[in-house]
């Protein structure tokens, strides 16, 4: 079972039976749309650029926005390393319109949400970055092989048998002896 607590009202899903990887990413999309109304479009895209799952409006082409995105994000993990400042948390970009947040799914995807002139800044990250943890609960979760134990879940002691040497038999002097001594 994949569990998704990161958003209300998404339910843990089997990957076995239950809805696709794709399935699961949009229903993550349309939480964070819904519960957050000054977010108007939201994506997942890959580190490749590709769209994996999106909610925009139709004067944002989805190809596109993938591309810019991973390459933002991208460009801004080149510069908070290169001037030092370690590993990239997030972009933030505020524009006339509104802001555009792209955070990393733990290194599984970008997240890249659209919130509107005036959005509380600190509250859009709070809630990109939920959404963001669910997918790449998502992602890691399509990455184990079926019936794979999460690291997250305590595994049971395992007792294994070790074998016990036999003793050493105890060997007379006289036959470690070097070959010149043996008379």
């Amino acid at each position: 079972m994949t569990d998704l607590p990161h958003l209300p009202g998404l339910q843990s899903v089997s990957r076995a039976a239950g809805p696709s990887r794709s399935d699961r990413l949009d229903r993550v999309i349309r939480a964070l749309l819904s519960q957050t109304p000054e977010i108007e479009a939201a994506a997942v895209v890959s580190f490749d650029g590709l769209p994996m799952a999106s909610a925009l409006p139709p004067s944002m082409d989805e190809s596109r926005v993938a591309a810019m995105s991973a390459a933002l994000l991208s460009l801004g993990e080149r510069a908070a390393q290169g001037l030092g400042r370690g590993e990239l948390s997030q972009v933030y970009i505020e524009g006339d319109t509104g802001t555009v947040f792209l955070l990393s799914a733990d290194d599984e995807a970008v997240v890249v949400a659209v919130a509107a002139k005036g959005a509380k800044a600190g509250l859009m990250l709070y809630e990109v970055r939920r959404a963001a943890a669910a997918v790449a609960d998502i992602l890691r979760a399509d990455d184990e092989p079926v019936g794979t134990v999460s690291a997250s879940v305590p595994a049971e002691p395992v007792t294994v048998p070790v074998p016990v040497p036999a003793p050493l038999a105890v060997v007379p002097a006289a036959v470690l002896a070097p070959p010149s001594t043996w008379s």
